[in-house]
C-alpha cells in the first residue's frame, strides 16, 4: 500500500539532499498506525531523514508498507518468519551513493552498505554500513536473539550500530535498580563493543520505552553505538519528534558528513553583466604558452651544471677510490 505526503518542510525540502545527515530509528510495534503517525511526523523536521530504521515493522502478507519518497529494504520473509527489520531510504539520499542491503539469513538484523567514490564523511571513507536489529528473548532469560558478534563486527569501514535490543546496562540506564539477570545479559554486548571501540551515542539516563501499564518500569532499549572511525562525526542524538502512539520514541540521529556539505560558491553567470564586460574581455590578452621542448633543448638542460653547484676537479687523487671531482655548495 502506498502512502503520499505532500507537505514536507517545503517543497525545496522535497527535491533537495536533506542537510545535514540523520537518522531516525523506531520500534513500530508491529502497527501500521504507529507507522502512518512516524512518517506524518518527519513534516516537524527542516528536512527528511536520510535513512529510517525501523523494528518490528508492520507486515501484511510477508510485505511492509511504502511511503512516498522511501524506498523500503527489509529481510525476505522465509519459513513463516516475518521482517523484524527494515530500512526507509530517502529518494534523494539514494542519487547521492550506492547502496547495498545485507542479510543475514535471518529475519531480525539486517545491514545497509553504502559506498560513494567522493567519500562518506571524509575524502578517504568511500564506505559506511548501518546494522539494524530487533533482538528479543532466546533460549534463556540471559540471552537474546541476536548475539552481540553479529551486531558488533571488526570492520574497516564506518559502522553504526543500532536497534532495539531488549537489554538493560549501567552505561546507558546509570540510574536504574538491576538484577542479576539485566547484568548477566546486556554486559556480553557492552564487553563486546567496548572490546572493538565502539561507544555508546544514546544519552544516558533518557528514556526511550515508556510502559503502557501502570506497573512497568520505564527503562533504555532502543540504543545505537559508532565504531571509532565513525565516532568522530557524530554531532547529535535527541527525540525531538512527537510519540507515535508506540511505547518507544523516536530517535533521531545526527552526523556531520562530506556528502551534504554545500559546494564551493561559484559566479551566478545568470546575473552577470555580460554587455558591460564585453569592451574588457576583447581587449583581454592572453601570453601565447612556451615553445615545445625539442631534442636539442633537452640535451642542453641536461648537460648543464645543477642551479647553485659548481664541479670542482680536485688536485689529484689521494687514495683508490677518489673521485676526480668533488661538488660543494654555493
Amino acid at each position: 500500500m502506498q502512502y503520499d505526503q505532500h507537505s514536507w518542510g517545503g517543497e525545496q525540502a522535497l527535491f533537495s539532499p536533506p542537510k545535514p545527515f540523520t537518522l531516525v530509528q523506531h520500534n513500530c510495534l508491529g502497527s501500521w498506525d504507529v507507522f502512518l503517525s512516524l512518517f506524518g511526523s518527519f513534516t516537524q523536521l527542516a528536512h527528511p531523514p536520510s535513512i529510517v530504521a525501523l523494528q518490528d515493522p508492520p507486515v501484511y502478507r510477508g510485505k511492509l508498507p511504502s511511503f512516498n519518497l522511501f524506498t523500503v529494504f527489509s529481510p525476505p520473509a522465509t519459513g513463516g518468519c516475518k521482517p523484524r527489520v527494515a530500512f526507509y531510504v530517502y529518494s534523494s539520499f539514494m542519487d547521492l551513493v550506492s547502496l547495498l542491503p545485507r542479510f543475514f539469513g535471518r529475519g531480525d538484523v539486517m545491514a545497509l552498505d553504502l559506498f560513494t567514490p567522493d567519500g562518506f564523511f571524509n575524502p578517504s571513507t568511500t564506505g559506511f554500513t548501518i546494522i539494524n536489529s530487533y533482538s528479543t528473548k532466546g533460549r534463556s532469560n540471559n540471552t537474546r536473539s541476536v548475539p552481540p558478534d553479529v551486531i558488533f563486527p571488526s570492520s574497516p569501514l564506518p559502522t553504526l550500530t543500532l536497534g532495539d535490543l531488549n537489554i538493560h546496562h549501567p552505561t546507558a540506564d546509570p540510574l536504574r535498580v538491576f538484577k542479576e539477570d539485566d547484568i548477566a545479559t546486556s554486559t556480553p554486548y557492552f564487553d563486546r563493543a567496548t572490546d572493538l571501540g565502539f561507544s555508546l551515542l544514546n544519552t544516558p539516563g533518557v528514556f526511550t520505552r515508556f510502559s503502557m501499564s501502570l506497573i512497568g518500569r520505564p527503562g533504555v532499549l532502543d540504543l545505537a553505538f559508532a565504531c571509532p572511525l565513525l565516532g568522530p562525526y557524530f554531532t547529535e542524538w535527541s527525540d525531538p519528534l512527537l510519540s507515535t502512539g508506540s511505547d518507544h520514541i523516536p530517535i533521531l540521529l545526527r552526523f556531520e558528513a562530506l556528502l551534504f556539505r554545500a559546494p564551493p560558491p561559484t559566479p551566478n553567470w545568470a546575473l552577470t553583466d555580460w554587455a558591460a564586460l564585453e569592451s574588457s574581455l576583447k581587449a583581454t590578452t592572453i601570453s601565447p604558452p612556451p615553445p615545445l621542448p625539442t631534442t636539442r633543448s633537452l640535451d642542453t638542460v641536461q648537460h648543464q651544471p645543477r642551479q647553485g653547484y659548481i664541479p670542482i676537479r680536485a688536485p689529484h687523487p689521494t687514495e683508490e677510490g677518489d673521485l676526480p671531482f668533488q661538488t660543494v655548495v654555493v
